[in-house]
């Protein structure tokens, strides 16, 4: 029988130890590829979900601005009809707009962020044909007619812990505008000295979780012209 010597043996193949060696660098190397790619799928998801989060922003914005742009003030001399718009806080209506008031929305980051803060929900009037002359306007006077139900946008916590923005008329939500909504602000002169008489800024707050437990933020803001304007006296 032929033997192999240890120097014989050592050319025909890898000792034991050297093949340890090898899978090890292997299984290491195979560790740093699957990191990396899950590090990249983990950033090509966070991008995703902000660039969603945006769009949502976006979509909210114009649709408010669309149905305020229409809107205008109502200042009514008789102490016992409401003005509108009207803009209250942190869910909290007074008076003739008590029935708006709801929970007011959780707060999920820190104290430190620009979305932390109160928030500010509007009620408020839009044109709408009382006469059925197809015209919301008043056939004698040329001044606005204005709907015989508020509407307003809210904003509070679904069910599920997520903060969502509310159209309602008459207290009753119509449609969702928004989720991840940490906060929104509704400004008029009356509440921000920096706001035209006609006009109503707004401001929208989105905060979103990602996997590692951190939230996304992002903020955008408009300034609305209303159409239909009295000078308050």
């Amino acid at each position: 029988m032929t033997r192999l010597s240890s120097r014989n043996w050592r050319k025909s193949g890898f000792s034991l130890i050297e093949a340890f060696v090898s899978t090890f660098i292997f299984l290491a190397f195979l560790a740093a590829v699957y990191g990396a790619i899950s590090s990249s799928r983990e950033y090509t998801d966070v991008q995703s979900t902000y660039a969603k989060m945006r769009m949502d922003a976006h979509r909210a914005l114009d649709a408010m601005a669309f149905e305020l742009r229409m809107s205008g003030w109502r200042d009514n001399p008789d102490p016992n009809e409401p003005d509108f718009p009207y803009v209250f806080t942190n869910g909290v209506a007074e008076g003739y707009y008590a029935d708006e008031s709801h929970d007011p929305p959780a707060q999920h980051i820190p104290a430190t962020s620009p979305a932390f803060g109160d928030i500010r929900e509007i009620v408020f009037k839009i044109p709408f044909d009382a006469d059925a002359d197809s015209f919301p306007t008043d056939g004698d006077t040329g001044l606005p007619e204005w709907s015989d139900f508020d509407v307003s946008y809210v904003l509070v916590t679904d069910a599920g812990g997520v903060n969502t923005l509310l159209r309602r008329q008459n207290g009753v939500m119509t449609d969702i505008i928004a989720r991840f909504v940490e906060r929104v602000t509704f400004n008029t002169y009356k509440t921000d000295a920096a706001v035209g008489i006609n006009e109503i800024a707004i401001t929208i707050y989105m905060a979103r979780p990602v996997p590692t437990g951190a939230w996304l933020e992002t903020n955008l803001s408009t300034v609305v012209t209303m159409r239909n304007i009295e000078e308050p006296e």
